[in-house]
């Protein structure tokens, strides 16, 4: 039940071919967007953890409770794969190396066993292309707000003319402070819940 909505989803994603050049349809997935994409609270959790009692999940989720009870209750009022098919539907997917490296590793401490499951299926979907940061992305100083990380992931999307699909709207908002224009999609945050 729960594969269904990620398989529906991954199936809208053209398939990348060495004999196509991009032609407008890439979109750059960032880790929060990966993350969102295998979360058990995306993939048939969310009733499931509003039943557990709120001490267990207190325990669980720590000082991150309030944070995926909101994201849990977001979830069932709006979906978020139904939500993301319209934006990825006809598109080849992309991430940068250090997207690769950050999401497995998160996955690998965070992640449950259906995670870890769904990650690896999303994975074989997408093209994982060299860091390669646009030099305008580059040029901008690098502070805590607009962190090497961000800029190199950002800017791997600007570099091969792709929206980035985030959640990090705190970097979002810092480029755009310092007047550049970025191409990104907006998506509501999703944590891993260690398929609880």
């Amino acid at each position: 039940m729960e594969e269904d909505g990620l398989c529906s989803l991954i199936s809208r994603l053209n398939l990348w071919s060495p004999k196509v050049k991009p032609d407008g349809d890439l979109i750059n997935f960032d880790t929060t967007a990966l993350i969102a994409l295998v979360s058990g609270i995306s993939n048939g959790c969310s009733e499931k953890l509003l039943a557990t009692p709120e001490i267990e999940l207190r325990q669980r989720f720590k000082g991150n409770f309030e944070f995926v009870i909101a994201q849990v209750l977001s979830e069932i009022q709006n979906p978020i794969h139904a939500e993301l098919a319209g934006v990825i539907s006809g598109k080849r997917g992309m991430i940068c190396e250090s997207v690769l490296v950050e999401f497995k590793e998160l996955v690998s401490l965070c992640g449950g066993p259906n995670e870890k499951l769904r990650a690896d299926k999303i994975l074989k979907h997408l093209m994982v292309v060299p860091d390669s940061p646009s030099e305008r992305m580059m040029w901008l100083p690098t502070t805590r707000k607009l962190a090497l990380k961000n800029k190199v992931v950002f800017g791997t999307g600007d570099h091969w003319h792709a929206p980035t699909l985030t959640a990090n709207m705190a970097f979002v908002r810092a480029v755009s402070q310092t007047g550049m224009s970025l191409s990104t999609i907006a998506h509501r945050p999703r944590a891993l819940t260690g398929d609880y």
